[in-house]
């Protein structure tokens, strides 16, 4: 059931808009008991107490007087490190000022509770009793402004640095994960040209795997990550793609865990490490070669490895292995931090092995890769 889209705020900014209004109100509350309190307590060690419910109702009346004007003053004109010399002047003479303002009227209320005074008696006895509580008041508000402040700043900052971060994570996940495409349909058209004159037949098949294979590609490039039953498939077709150009002297083997074909993998990330040991192996030497593939699951991690028996690992490293390898990578390292892996390792006597390291991750049929699940 589709619930009704509103212009008001949702049921989530609603309830913390209400905590903030009761932890707001709370704490008014209590300031209000403490300046009561202490103001009782200063009038009770001279002997000359009134009743607790009076010193509320005149903590009440001189919070609820200065805390308006002390937090516009607090917003409008902020402390902070660079301008604190001038700022804190300023504020002292502010809170002098309402303190001041506060005061005089609270002498003019006092005139009509106690008659016994004189103006100049209530002015004299409420300026100097109940000076130190309108500035505590006035510098415990603009402190709470401030720190409230600053933190909803830095809460602003930190969300857009995650925002920015994400948008960018994003952006280079995209970049790499296109940036294999155009390698791999270069150098499968190039194959195709090969053959066109020595085997037509063989150039034909190229192309119409190529063309499967571009059109399972493109059905799923608005995912990170596919099933690994789903990249086989694609898979299959660049296999099919080599076995046409190279015949009988290429030959393939591929074992997968029946437990593992629903594992979220990132799209075409099998393709680029085939097509390495493809290009690195038979491509530069005359003997026949076979290529490896195992998928299977090693504890809470799926392995995928890529070996075959006639390449060779230089002492250069993976970045002597072209752009398919390095985009690899990146890519695993962009989605997986550090929960995946990738190295290339010697075999004796000779051949190289490629070993992908993913979280193992179930995910369903239709569902893209929840890649912020895997980074947790």
């Amino acid at each position: 059931m589709i619930e009704p889209q509103g212009h008001g705020m949702s049921y989530p900014q609603q309830n913390r808009s209400a905590r903030r209004w009761a932890l707001a109100c709370i704490g008014c509350l209590g300031i209000i008991a403490l300046f009561a309190a202490q103001w009782y307590l200063y009038d009770a060690s001279r002997g000359r107490s009134e009743p607790f419910v009076d010193y509320v109702w005149w903590s009440s009346y001189v919070f609820v007087l200065l805390t308006p004007a002390a937090i516009w003053l607090a917003r409008r004109f902020p402390i902070t490190s660079k301008n604190w010399k001038t700022r804190v002047p300023f504020h002292l003479l502010a809170s002098l000022g309402l303190g001041g303002v506060a005061l005089t009227l609270e002498s003019l209320l006092g005139l009509l509770h106690h008659h016994e005074l004189s103006p100049r008696g209530a002015l004299r006895h409420y300026f100097s009793q109940h000076t130190q509580i309108s500035l505590l008041a006035y510098w415990s508000v603009v402190t709470a402004s401030l720190v409230y402040q600053t933190k909803q700043e830095a809460l602003a900052s930190s969300a857009r640095s995650a925002r920015l971060e994400a948008q960018l994570s994003d952006a280079r996940l995209e970049m790499l994960r296109r940036q294999i495409h155009p390698h791999f349909l270069f150098n499968t058209l190039q194959a195709a040209t090969t053959l066109v004159k020595e085997d037509s037949d063989r150039a034909e098949e190229i192309l119409l795997r190529l063309s499967e294979l571009l059109r399972l590609s493109l059905d799923e490039s608005e995912q990170q990550e596919i099933r690994l039953e789903r990249e086989l498939e694609i898979l299959e077709h660049y296999i099919a793609i080599q076995t046409c150009r190279f015949g009988d002297r290429l030959h393939f083997e591929l074992s997968v865990d029946q437990d593992v074909l629903e594992c979220a993998v990132p799209v075409l990330v099998l393709q680029p490490i085939v097509e390495n040991a493809v290009r690195h192996g038979i491509g530069m030497h005359k003997t026949p070669d076979t290529i490896s593939i195992r998928c299977f699951r090693c504890c809470d991690s799926l392995k995928l490895t890529v070996c075959n028996v006639t390449s060779t690992l230089t002492t250069a490293g993976e970045s002597s292995r072209g752009i398919g390898l390095s985009t690899t990578h990146e890519r695993l390292e962009q989605l997986y931090g550090s929960n995946g892996g990738f190295r290339l390792n010697s075999q004796q006597p000779t051949g190289v092995c490629a070993e992908i390291t993913i979280p193992f991750r179930v995910m369903g049929p239709h569902c893209a890769g929840d890649v912020a699940e895997v980074r947790r």
